[in-house]
């Protein structure tokens, strides 16, 4: 018994030595792009083109359509245990940042993707709408300001991109397949979910706050009552009237933001 526990114990640690050992393979170097530089401008054209053709050249099949948005979540899952295992053991020397931990607006599709299966009706109707209408959005504008995507590492970076492709690819197959409920009250539905996942990362950022020693502070959704946002506008309103005013109308502006998303698809669908 002791020797079989041993041997176990020994494959265990083979096992986690040649994920290491993979992780710190994979550990190449890059100079970190520019804002708007050629690879990023490039990358974010591939990153909305790519998955533009594929669902084009894919036949309109509703049910079909589902699995393998379930199947996009898997794959969605697989490179975020990668992500977190890269920064885990390369960048952070086996510490752990709560800044990566998965719960921003653009990790949700992993998690409600993987859901769909298990739910039906109303609820069901409503991911599939936040796919299209808070997902896509979320996706654009990251593609679009990449800061916290252009990292020193190949990885990482295409990480990134790739991720946020998949968004795009995850929403056009919605919105080709009529999945969305294109009425008004899909989006409040949906605007309702949003509501709700923001609100766990608000109450997420202040039970984390004192336990993230090592890092950055976590800031998940951009709604941190403890730290201003990075981006220009939002910054200056945190500034000027405080970090309560600034994420209150940076929920306002993002929904406004999404319901022309959804207009969109109001206007175009067919049911």
């Amino acid at each position: 018994m002791w020797l079989r526990d041993c041997s176990c114990c020994s494959e265990n640690m083979n096992l986690l030595d040649w994920l290491i050992r993979f992780l710190q393979a994979t550990a190449w170097k890059m100079d970190v792009p520019a804002l708007f530089s050629p690879f990023h401008l490039s990358m974010t054209l591939l990153s909305v083109l790519i998955p533009y053709i594929l669902v084009c050249r894919q036949p309109i099949n509703k049910t079909k359509a589902e699995q393998h948005l379930f199947h996009m979540g898997m794959i969605l899952l697989m490179l975020e245990l990668y992500k977190q295992g890269f920064y885990y053991v390369v960048v952070n020397h086996m510490r752990y940042d709560w800044w990566h931990f998965p719960f921003q607006l653009c990790s949700m599709a992993m998690y409600l993707c993987l859901l769909l299966p298990l739910t039906k009706g109303r609820f069901h109707r409503t991911i599939l709408t936040f796919l299209y209408d808070f997902s896509l959005p979320g996706a654009l504008l990251a593609l679009l300001f990449p800061e916290d995507m252009l990292r020193p590492y190949w990885a990482m970076t295409l990480h990134g991109f790739l991720w946020h492709a998949m968004l795009v690819y995850i929403a056009l197959i919605v919105y080709r397949n009529e999945l969305a409920d294109p009425s008004w009250s899909g989006f409040s539905d949906a605007g309702a979910l949003y509501l709700f996942l923001a609100a766990s990362a608000f109450i997420l950022n202040i039970l984390i706050h004192p336990y993230a020693s090592f890092g950055f502070q976590p800031n998940y959704f951009y709604l941190s009552p403890y730290e201003k946002t990075g981006q220009f506008f939002f910054r200056l309103i945190a500034e000027r009237f405080g970090i309560t005013v600034e994420l209150l109308l940076y929920l306002f502006l993002y929904i406004l933001f999404c319901s022309l998303f959804h207009a969109v698809l109001r206007k175009t669908s067919r049911c």
